[in-house]
């Protein structure tokens, strides 16, 4: 059975994914790090064109999902998703795949939560803006100098000039895929693969932990000992979001939507919603430092 485990880093942004590989017999420990990059204001205009270009391959994966079913009375396939999308937008083949990849996804944890009786969950249904551009490993190319060229693919019989970012520090380990985002700002999620194996399991040496509000992180291992963490700052962190929320609310709820006021107050929510989001990510690796710390000294 596969298993799956998410660890922040209190150095970088960083998560743990220990995915279990059966064909080895073994585990694989894979990182995401966000990642800081300089661009010309270019190549900055090409990587905001590729998002709004991934938000229409979203969008027509909903549209070709939808005729699908009413045509057919059942979901459209992997295989035929992607080549009704194949060399139809202007991206790398490998970025179209991903994101009909992403909305099966979804489609498939929406499918998993009705079915446990989560009635209010919908399926995928709502079109996009602007959508993550991803590369996988042959849509990349890392140079030394901390220089990356995101391949464009080939369009038209000729390949496109690539894009150029760099990056002052990159991750150790092998590179498996780079995402271009923006919240307030451009970043590179990367995923690689940093050549450690996830130690197997033994019976007394596991520590289960539960996140909360309250106690934002109770750990129990299975020797009786615990540990309960008490995140007053986290909670103080979501109130204070909430007040502010609930201000700016109160006041874009008197303008008509779509107008300018409306528009500022709806860039200031999105403000308050990145930078709490900031805090909290800064605030939680030293509770799991904590919780860490905490197994290592009885397990």
């Amino acid at each position: 059975m596969n298993r799956l485990f998410f660890l922040p880093k209190s150095e970088h942004m960083c998560y743990t994914i220990l995915i279990h590989d059966l064909l080895k017999g073994g585990s694989t420990m894979l990182r995401g790090q966000k990642v800081a990059f300089r661009a010309s204001k270019a190549d900055l205009e090409r990587l905001r064109a590729c998002n709004r270009e991934s938000a229409r391959v979203w969008n027509e994966c909903l549209r070709l999902a939808k005729e699908h079913f009413l045509q057919h009375g059942r979901w459209i396939s992997k295989s035929e998703l992607q080549k009704q999308t194949k060399g139809r937008f202007h991206l790398h083949s490998q970025s179209i795949q991903a994101v009909c990849h992403q909305y099966l996804f979804a489609r498939q944890s929406a499918q998993a939560a009705i079915q446990k009786g989560h009635r209010h969950v919908r399926y995928p249904y709502k079109p996009k803006t602007f959508f993550n551009t991803k590369w996988a490993k042959d849509g990349f190319t890392i140079h030394e100098n901390g220089k990356i060229t995101l391949s464009m693919g080939i369009h038209g019989g000729k390949r496109e000039k690539p894009i150029i970012v760099y990056v002052s520090q990159l991750p150790q380990g092998t590179i498996k895929e780079i995402e271009c985002c923006y919240d307030h700002g451009w970043y590179l999620a990367i995923t690689y693969d940093n050549g450690q194996e996830a130690k197997a399991y033994q019976p007394g040496h596991a520590v289960g932990v539960d996140l909360g509000e309250i106690h934002t992180i109770g750990a129990f291992c299975e020797n009786g000992q615990s540990l309960i963490i008490t995140g007053r700052k986290v909670r103080s962190l979501h109130r204070l979001r909430n007040k502010k929320l609930a201000e700016i609310q109160r006041r874009q709820s008197k303008c008509q939507k779509g107008s300018r006021q409306w528009k500022k107050y709806e860039r200031a929510k999105q403000y308050v919603l990145s930078k709490s989001e900031r805090q909290l990510r800064d605030a939680t690796p030293r509770f799991v430092s904590s919780t860490a710390s905490f197994a290592n000294a009885i397990c």
